[in-house]
């Protein structure tokens, strides 16, 4: 399978003890397939060898490449694995004019393995894998490359703006990301950057639909209906389809959203997001009682 490069240049590429990572405009990180073997103990061969075998399809029928794909699913929050490990960078900042990037997700999944599952597992893995676990891949390389989230953090705010001023609800409706501007506004106060692999909208706006049917909200309030959703430029996925519901039904939604979604959903949401590696430990208990409403005493004038 013939991999397509990808015209985005790395904010910084560089290496240290021996790993090359890097960071993407959109803030996400990745460490090259060798900086992935050196930061997961084996040789470089091992891991390019894999990458190729897993192309071909090879990869997936062996016990290790099956286990690899139930991590892969898991760290990914997906239901299907992707044709490759890693997406082709055209950057200077290579020999070759290339980068084989192996994004934050994927790595978490092969060093898990490789800490945990591997035949031998190796010292390396299970170092890397604590610290990564324990600060958020993402932290953690930034901090090894000297990288301040402060410019981060501010196209988080106009990226979450952008998304505001260019997804106006229709009149008589409203859709899951009017109602995650408090989450989302939440997360970037927070030092969390948010992108296109963190939209809380797109949690909340499973379980409310799930809510909504099972329910059968539909018969009380009206039909939802379909509107477009346009994320902006730099997010990869395409611009969705959304569900924007009858403004009869906010007083539904919002009893739903602070007894269900808040206490049952939404850690798991974070706990996940943790797991991946996008969100650090330590911020978990934050961003928890962060989106917690107050309470009536807190709020009552007297």
């Amino acid at each position: 399978m013939q991999q397509q490069s990808l015209s985005i240049a790395p904010i910084k590429v560089q290496e240290i003890d021996s790993i090359s990572m890097g960071i993407l405009p959109n803030g996400e990180t990745f460490l090259s397939l060798q900086g992935l073997a050196k930061f997961c103990g084996v040789a470089p061969s091992a891991i390019i060898q894999l990458a190729q075998d897993w192309e071909k399809g090879e990869a997936q029928n062996r016990n290790r490449g099956q286990k690899l794909e139930s991590l892969i699913k898991e760290w990914t929050e997906s239901d299907s694995t992707p044709d490759s490990l890693y997406v082709q960078i055209n950057s200077n900042n290579s020999i070759s004019g290339v980068i084989h990037a192996v994004p934050e997700a994927i790595v978490m999944a092969i060093t898990d393995y490789y800490a945990h599952f591997a035949l031998i597992t190796k010292p390396e893995a299970i170092s890397n894998y604590r610290k990564a676990a324990k600060y958020g891949l993402r932290k953690y390389i930034y901090e090894r490359l000297s990288y301040t989230e402060k410019d981060v953090l501010t196209k988080s705010w106009e990226l979450f703006q952008e998304r505001i001023l260019n997804n106006e609800s229709p009149r008589g409706y409203f859709t899951m990301f009017d109602e995650a501007t408090t989450i989302i506004a939440s997360l970037i106060r927070n030092s969390i950057a948010v992108d296109d692999s963190i939209m809380p909208d797109g949690s909340l706006g499973i379980h409310w639909a799930k809510h909504w049917k099972n329910s059968n909200l539909a018969t009380k309030h009206s039909e939802r209906i379909k509107i477009k959703h346009n994320f902006p430029e730099s997010y990869r996925q395409m611009d969705p389809e959304i569900n924007a519901y009858p403004n009869s039904a906010l007083s539904d939604f919002r009893t739903w959203f602070e007894d269900v979604y808040l206490p049952q959903k939404y850690p798991e949401y974070i706990k996940t997001k943790a797991r991946n590696g996008k969100i650090s430990i330590e911020s978990i208990s934050i961003l928890l009682t962060a989106v917690l409403p107050p309470s009536i005493e807190d709020k009552k004038l007297n």
